[in-house]
C-alpha cells in the first residue's frame, strides 16, 4: 500500500474515532444546554483557535474575495447547516429513525463520487459498502421492530435528516474539488467562520426560532439558557470545539484530499464502533447481540472496501 493512501486511512480512522466518541458526549452535554447555544459556543471557540493559523496561511497564499465567498458558501454547507439539520431533525423524530436515515449518507457520497467526480467503484468496494450498510442497519433494527415504526408525527424530523444526507453529500463533493487548491486548515477554518455568521442571529433570536405558532409541528418551547453555559456543559463544549472540530474536520478534509470520496466516506460506518464503549460505561446504555454482530459486519465491510488497492496493485 502506498504511503499516500496509508496516510489517508490513518487520518480518516482518527476522524471516525473523534466523531464516534462525540455522540455520547453530545447526548450528555445537551442535558445542560440547548442545541443552538451549544453550536454557537462551539463555533465561536473554534473560530478563535483557527484565527491566527488561518491568517498566517492566507498571508503565504492570499485568497481573493471571490474565493473567500465561494469557500464560505461551501463551509456553511458542511458546518452549521448540516449540524442544524441533525439537531433539529433528531429533536423531531426518534434517535432510531435518525440513525437509520443518516446511515444512508455514505451511499449517496459513493454514488455522487462516481457520478460527478468520475471515481471508479470496484465490485469489492461495492461489496464492502453493502456489508457495512447491513451492519449499520442490523445495529438499530431490533428496537425498530419492537417499537411503533416510523410514526407519522416523526415526518418532519425524518425529512430534515434526509435533507441532511443530501447536504452532507454535496459538501463532500464540493470540498473534494477544492482540496487540490487549498490546504485542509484553510478549508476547515472557513467552515467555522461561516458557522459563526449563520449561528449568531439564531443564538440571539431563539425565541422566534422556537415559536410554536410559526412551526406547529415542533415540540413545546424548551427552556433557553443562552447567557452563560452551565459549568457541566463546558467539558462537552471544549471536546466538540477542539477534538471534534479543529482536529476532526482537519483530518477529514486532509484524508479526503488523498483518496477517492467513495473510499473515504466508508469510514463513517466505524463511528458507532467507537461510540459504543463510552455509551456503555459512561451513559449505561446496553449493547445487545445485534449490536455486536453489526459492529463485526461494519468492520468487515470497511476492511473489504479499503483493501481494494492492495488487490488492484497485486494484479498490475
Amino acid at each position: 500500500m502506498d504511503k499516500k493512501r496509508l496516510t489517508a486511512y490513518f487520518l480518516l480512522l482518527v476522524t471516525a474515532a473523534l466523531w464516534g466518541i462525540a455522540a455520547p458526549i453530545v447526548k450528555y452535554t445537551l442535558t445542560f444546554i440547548d442545541p443552538i447555544s451549544f453550536l454557537f459556543y462551539r463555533f465561536i471557540l473554534v473560530s478563535l483557535l483557527f484565527s491566527v493559523p488561518f491568517l498566517m496561511a492566507i498571508r503565504k497564499k492570499p485568497l481573493s474575495l471571490r474565493q473567500l465567498i465561494k469557500l464560505g458558501g461551501i463551509g456553511a454547507i458542511g458546518g452549521p447547516i448540516t449540524l442544524l439539520l441533525i439537531f433539529f431533525g433528531a429533536d423531531r423524530t426518534s434517535s432510531l429513525n435518525a440513525s437509520l436515515i443518516i446511515a444512508m449518507a455514505p451511499v449517496l457520497v459513493v454514488l455522487s463520487g462516481a457520478w460527478f467526480l468520475k471515481e471508479k467503484v470496484t465490485k469489492r468496494e461495492r461489496l464492502g459498502l453493502t456489508i457495512a450498510l447491513g451492519g449499520t442497519v442490523l445495529t438499530v433494527i431490533q428496537p425498530l421492530i419492537a417499537g411503533n415504526g416510523f410514526a407519522r408525527s416523526h415526518l418532519w424530523g425524518n425529512l430534515l435528516l434526509l435533507i441532511h444526507n443530501f447536504v452532507w453529500t454535496t459538501y463532500c463533493i464540493l470540498i473534494k474539488k477544492q482540496s487540490d487548491k487549498h490546504s485542509p486548515l484553510v478549508l476547515t477554518a472557513i467552515t467555522f467562520f461561516s458557522g459563526v455568521v449563520i449561528l449568531t442571529p439564531l443564538f440571539l433570536n431563539q425565541k422566534a426560532l422556537y415559536n410554536p405558532q410559526r412551526f406547529p409541528y415542533q415540540a413545546p418551547e424548551p427552556p433557553l439558557r443562552v447567557a452563560t453555559p452551565d459549568p457541566k456543559a463546558i467539558p462537552g463544549i471544549l471536546y466538540m470545539s477542539i477534538f471534534s472540530s479543529v482536529i476532526a474536520y482537519t483530518t477529514h478534509n486532509w484524508g479526503m484530499s488523498l483518496i477517492e470520496a467513495s473510499e473515504g466516506t466508508i469510514f463513517t460506518y466505524l463511528q458507532p464502533v467507537f461510540a459504543a464503549p463510552l455509551a456503555f460505561f459512561w451513559l449505561d446504555e446496553k449493547m445487545s447481540l445485534p449490536f455486536w454482530l453489526g459492529a463485526g459486519l461494519i468492520g468487515l465491510g470497511v476492511f473489504l472496501a479499503e483493501s481494494r488497492s492492495e488487490i488492484i496493485k497485486g494484479k498490475s
